[in-house]
């Protein structure tokens, strides 16, 4: 009699779509346990893919790793640009900041407690995350000066670059609490508190 296995119809798809269902596999099994307990033999098995094909498309766990986190750091900056293009014209400098705000407790809500467990694993993660970490925080330093007005020195380098991690720690202690809807106005006004004392004033 044949077996279940032999009976089983193989899953045909394009180069791009199994690389897709790779990094689907990996963004669930990251997000729910540490990235040392997580295999690639596991990944591969639930793409319905091997694992010399998953270290083809992205050169081993931490390439694969770096990928889920770059994928979602260019998710959060697109759907942070069109809110903020959504707003009316002329919104203040703190309309914008608090719009970011929210979207960033959407994103977050949507994907907890994956995000408590990547924000966790920072500083003990493999180069190439590090890497897009810190090319995400860059990047998102950037947009943030252009929006309160432009980076003037080391003063509001300093105060752009704190305000993200206080912001990061604070939501993970939102996180830690179940992301309740009755503390977003309270998270969000002690962020824009945090910015505001650091810069001194809102530039534009």
């Amino acid at each position: 009699m044949p077996s279940r296995t032999d009976k089983r119809p193989r899953l045909r798809m394009d180069p791009a779509e199994r690389r897709e269902l790779i990094l689907s596999a990996a963004r669930r099994a990251f997000a729910s346990r540490p990235y040392e307990e997580v295999s690639l033999v596991e990944v591969a098995a639930e793409a319905h893919a091997s694992e010399a094909l998953v270290h083809k498309y992205f050169a081993g766990k931490a390439g694969l790793y770096a990928e889920v986190l770059r994928r979602a750091a260019d998710e959060l900056a697109e759907r942070t640009r069109r809110a903020d293009d959504a707003l009316p014209p002329n919104s203040s400098a703190r309309d914008r900041v608090r719009t970011s705000i929210l979207t960033y407790l959407d994103f977050i809500a949507e994907r907890s407690p994956g995000w408590m467990a990547y924000q966790i694993l920072a500083g003990r993660e493999p180069g190439e995350a590090t890497q897009v970490r810190q090319a995400a925080r860059e990047a998102a330093v950037v947009a943030l000066a252009k929006v309160v007005g432009g980076n003037r020195g080391h003063r509001d380098d300093f105060a752009l670059w704190g305000y993200l991690g206080f912001l990061d720690d604070a939501c993970l202690r939102w996180v830690h609490a179940g992301c309740p809807d009755d503390q977003r106005h309270s998270l969000v006004d002690a962020a824009l508190g945090c910015l505001e004392g650091a810069l001194g004033d809102w530039r534009t």
